[in-house]
């Protein structure tokens, strides 16, 4: 009976090596399947960096600043009160409110933000966190965005931006 247990031990030691080469090889195809993947990634062309919408271009050669918001989101209405604090006719640039709801419009009511409440548009835009700031350059060429998390980076976001205007 010794000589029985002794063999299923050494058997299911044996069996405990080969699950662990077998597992090594499957490791190792994962990993060159990885691989394959990455490389096929970097080929593949970035999607273009450069968005447009007509609707943000203007006339007089000025960039137009889209704030883009959501209903239920309290940093949104608190960045999009300080917008319309700033934004004036003296100023040399346009300021846009986006969002998908109606609600959001009373929030830059009486002010020099345009509200501009489209679902559609909120999707082309297509922001990951709000609220955002898209810059978008007189032709309706999207320049760049950032997320804003407070006043004091929306005021810097367009004081940068006129600090450049000035300088060019």
């Amino acid at each position: 009976m010794r000589a029985f247990l002794d063999s299923l031990a050494v058997l299911s030691f044996l069996g405990t090596v080969l699950l662990l080469f077998a597992f090594a090889a499957m490791l190792n195809m994962v990993r060159e399947l990885q691989a394959k993947l990455l490389r096929a990634q970097a080929a593949v062309p970035a999607a273009p960096t450069v968005r447009a919408v007509d609707r943000f271009g203007s006339d007089d050669g000025a960039p137009t600043f889209v704030l883009v918001v959501s209903e239920h989101c309290p940093n949104c209405r608190d960045r999009a009160h300080r917008l319309a604090a700033v934004a004036g006719p003296d100023l040399s640039w346009h300021a846009v409110l986006l969002a998908s709801a109606e609600r959001c419009a009373e929030w830059v009511a009486d002010s020099q933000v345009l509200p501009v409440i489209d679902a559609a548009l909120v999707g082309t835009v297509a922001v990951g966190a709000t609220p955002t700031l898209v810059k978008y350059s007189a032709d309706g060429r999207e320049e760049w965005r950032r997320v804003v998390g407070s006043d004091d980076d929306l005021d810097a976001l367009l004081a940068v931006d006129s600090a450049e205007r000035l300088s060019a």
